[in-house]
């Protein structure tokens, strides 16, 4: 399975030479390949990779997720698959869209699918995915907590990708008695001590990192990794094979 990241900015202002794109992921196993996250800023380079790929799959409506939020793209005539709730938050729509159920399997070539309901935003509903081949991911770009049971969702995982919007500052926000925003890299970091994931992808990348001192943030996160999680700062162009 390779795994490549063609933008890994959040929805912030600042932008750096290793993090200038919105965030979104290629997964590439057998003869399957597939684009997660369309956003506004999306890598140029995108619109030559989408001619080999199979499908994209949207986590949320968010306009650096999904370009369709805002305008129309009609360049893109390969299925789009996003739950009814993104595809009912704009007006435009992707020319070929398939809904899919979060909680539901599905089969798309030779990669297993499914959605997880994560926290996020209390008016854009948003989700992760677990995908599987020969080794299985999550990638969860935007997520304050998972919705469900996070066993469920990361026990036996090879990889766990996840917001990286703060490395330690608080962005939890509470309106009307639920909560919503970003959870920490720290926090995250703690859910792959508890479910025994070793390796760590961070994407989706905030202020706080584009700010802070390299070095500052490789001894951060080695202090909170306690040699147990093998934990990466992806950047825009970063390839994998895992």
């Amino acid at each position: 399975m390779i795994i490549e990241f063609p933008g890994t900015r959040g929805e912030i202002e600042e932008s750096s030479k290793k993090h200038k794109y919105h965030s979104s992921l290629i997964v590439s196993y057998k003869y399957t390949n597939i684009l997660v996250d369309f956003g506004a800023k999306y890598n140029p380079e995108l619109l030559n990779e989408i001619k080999k790929l199979d499908f994209i799959l949207i986590t949320h409506a968010h306009p650096d997720h999904y370009i369709w939020t805002f305008k129309r793209e009609d360049e893109i005539d390969i299925p789009v698959y996003l739950t009814a709730d993104t595809l009912n938050y704009s007006n435009n729509k992707p020319r070929t869209y398939k809904i899919i159920k979060a909680g539901r399997k599905y089969n798309l070539k030779d990669l297993e699918i499914k959605a997880y309901k994560v926290m996020h935003s209390l008016n854009c509903p948003a989700v992760g995915y677990r995908i599987r081949g020969d080794r299985t991911i999550v990638y969860a770009p935007d997520i304050l907590d998972f919705e469900g049971d996070k066993k469920e969702v990361l026990k036996g995982i090879d990889l766990l990708i996840a917001d990286g919007s703060s490395v330690n500052i608080n962005m939890v926000r509470r309106k009307n008695n639920r909560l919503f925003g970003h959870t920490m890299i720290r926090t995250i970091i703690g859910w792959c001590k508890k479910y025994g994931i070793t390796k760590l992808v961070i994407t989706h990348c905030g202020k706080q990192i584009l700010n802070m001192d390299s070095r500052e943030l490789r001894d951060r996160l080695e202090e909170y990794s306690e040699g147990r999680v093998d934990v990466t700062v992806a950047y825009d162009g970063y390839r994998m094979k895992l």
